[in-house]
């Protein structure tokens, strides 16, 4: 009777070295290839490829099983030697890949069967171009999948790698200002129009501490905010903050004390 050849070409939105990979990994063959019913690898390659293998079709017109030993041109070409089957008395053919650039690939299955049934030649010839069209179409869903699975999973890495880079400069930066920080030319304007002169030192000195402590509790809100590494120069610009805040306190009380007892001489005795 001789060999029922078919032949179908696709163009598979992924890399060649996915198309590869995919059509030579059987034994996952019955999750993705919808007329594989079940695989066997009876052999390895060198590799780690299957090179004797067995797959049990579901042929339309019946099942089928046939044991073929492959050889590869990786990333190119699959083909492979008919030993032995049964409803298939022969088979040859090949698998085609190329390249089309831009993470695209051209892949073509071409097969020849001889089947050993007593099928009408027309029956046979349609379900085999039926299977092997189905077999190449499987093919590119699976491999488009895998591409698509692996470009997610590369964008997750680089966002990962992203923030973790932002993490490492945020750990290695002095702490920013607390927004929310008063403005201490408002907190310093003195208020001489309100309450004696005798309780200015109070009052001012009193409002130097606000500030050295508001200034305490950013340094502090800004330690929190960052590394470990970056939270001993926010607790050092707090002391720094209370340091000042103490000095300014008691430079304002020295000066609010000398305008109390010029306050209180006569007249007459101020210096001319």
């Amino acid at each position: 009777m001789g060999l029922n050849w078919a032949e179908h070409t696709v163009e598979i939105a992924a890399p060649i070295e996915t198309c590869f990979a995919a059509i030579i990994d059987y034994e996952t063959f019955p999750s993705w290839q919808g007329a594989v019913v079940d695989t066997e690898v009876l052999d390895w390659d060198n590799e780690g490829r299957g090179k004797r293998v067995r797959l049990f079709i579901d042929a339309k017109i019946r099942r089928v099983d046939y044991t073929l030993d492959y050889s590869y041109e990786e990333p190119v070409r699959i083909e492979w030697d008919f030993v032995e089957g049964n409803g298939i008395s022969d088979a040859d053919g090949h698998y085609l890949f190329e390249d089309l650039g831009g993470d695209r690939t051209r892949a073509t299955y071409k097969l020849g069967l001889e089947v050993g049934l007593p099928l009408p030649g027309p029956v046979a010839r349609r379900a085999h171009r039926s299977t092997l069209k189905g077999s190449v179409e499987d093919l590119r869903r699976e491999a488009e999948r895998q591409a698509a699975s692996t470009a997610r999973a590369s964008n997750r890495r680089r966002g990962s790698d992203r923030e973790a880079r932002l993490a490492e400069r945020a750990g290695t930066s002095e702490p920013r200002p607390d927004p929310a920080a008063p403005d201490e030319s408002e907190e310093w304007a003195p208020d001489y129009g309100s309450g004696s002169i005798a309780e200015l030192p109070a009052r001012m000195a009193g409002r130097a501490l606000s500030v050295g402590r508001r200034a305490t509790e950013g340094g502090i809100r800004a330690a929190r905010g960052v590394s470990e590494e970056a939270a001993g120069a926010g607790f050092g610009a707090a002391r720094r903050a209370i340091g000042v805040g103490v000095g300014l306190a008691g430079a304002v009380t020295d000066r609010a004390a000398r305008l109390v007892r010029r306050g209180s001489r006569p007249p007459d005795e101020y210096p001319r």
